[in-house]
């Protein structure tokens, strides 16, 4: 397929934006670390949320909120500094910026290591962070009519327009994606998952104990208040009453003079062991090991891209980009999306 003049203008243009984003995190990340450093001070009190958060056989991590607020803070810093300014725009990717010419969308995300499929060879997107109309597979799998290359009529169409017009001007939008991988540190949550669990335990079996005093005209309704679960939710009161149990006793230090010693000894071990994967987790490398940037390729290239960028997971509800060898293929594929793939150890 041959490409037009001004295809491979959006594709050069596409490219210099690139380098432009991988040198702003070349000579930031190592400030970054720095900064991500001091944190570490606060890690006993970061421990116990961690903890909850990962009660499903899985691992939070609670610094890649943190992590996309400072990358958006960096890029925003220096893309001000290369005469862009910001757009709080709403329906658009985490940062917009804007400048005579153009329109830039940066998404950023996160991806643990040990989860190739997350981040190998393919990005994937909301309808907010591209501009390119993904192909849809047309009929049902498993039926004779299933077509998975896709038909003509049937697109997922995002939201965000190929180019803008504003103010009688057109400005192309380009968008890229920021993947920030770090390194599995759920072994460490293995190790203490099943002593939360005790914990959790210990405290459902004094709850009907704790509120006997509000319900002691009527006993019976202890169990019925503890178990209801509107159909709105997806737990039982008693759970997040727990939850509340929990926090206020190990986070605020308040302490129930409703326990037992044997039961206050159980809390106290757990304390400890607390204690213990802080100090584990101020020494694992929590911070980004690698980056990847990548550039989305802009809706005017169709239908170049049409067979690498598809429908997500859930038929119509998403996009996936995948990007395979990175090649610019407007640019005789000389040059690569993926410019940098960062090493911080």
């Amino acid at each position: 397929m041959n490409y037009s003049k001004q295809q491979k203008e959006i594709e050069s243009k596409e490219y210099e934006i690139l380098k432009k984003l991988n040198e702003i995190f070349k000579f930031s990340l190592t400030e970054f670390i720095t900064k991500y450093s001091n944190s570490l001070k606060f890690i006993n009190y970061l421990t116990l949320p961690i903890i909850m958060a990962s009660i499903e056989d899985k691992a939070y991590n609670p610094f890649s909120e943190i992590i996309e607020k400072h990358i958006s803070y960096i890029v925003n810093k220096k893309m001000e500094k290369n005469g862009y300014k910001l757009i709080p725009l709403g329906y658009s990717s985490d940062l917009t910026f804007e400048n005579d010419e153009h329109i830039i969308n940066i998404d950023i995300k996160t991806a643990n290591i040990n989860n190739p499929s997350d981040f190998s060879n393919e990005i994937a997107l909301g309808f907010n962070q591209t501009n390119y109309f993904a192909k849809l597979p047309s009929g049902i799998r498993g039926t004779r009519e299933y077509n998975p290359e896709g038909i003509n009529e049937v697109k997922t169409i995002p939201f965000i327009p190929a180019k803008y017009t504003i103010d009688n001007k057109q400005k192309i939008n380009l968008t890229y994606g920021l993947i920030f991988i770090y390194p599995e540190f759920k072994t460490i949550m293995d190790e203490i998952r099943l002593d939360y669990m005790n914990i959790r335990e210990l405290f459902n079996s004094k709850l009907e104990n704790f509120y006997k005093e509000i319900f002691a005209k009527n006993k019976n309704r202890i169990k019925e208040f503890l178990n209801y679960k509107p159909s709105s939710e997806k737990v039982k009161r008693r759970e997040i009453i727990i939850d509340n149990l929990i926090r206020r006793y190990f986070i605020h230090n308040d302490k129930d003079n409703k326990l037992k010693n044997d039961e206050v000894q159980k809390l106290n071990k757990f304390n400890d062991a607390l204690i213990n994967i802080s100090e584990k987790l101020s020494k694992s490398e929590i911070h980004p090991v690698a980056i990847i940037s990548i550039s989305i390729p802009n809706g005017i290239l169709v239908p170049h891209y049409n067979m690498e960028i598809v429908s997500g997971k859930s038929w119509g509800k998403s996009i996936r980009y995948h990007y395979n060898d990175g090649k610019f293929k407007g640019l005789d594929g000389e040059l690569f999306k993926i410019f940098y793939n960062y090493s911080l150890n």
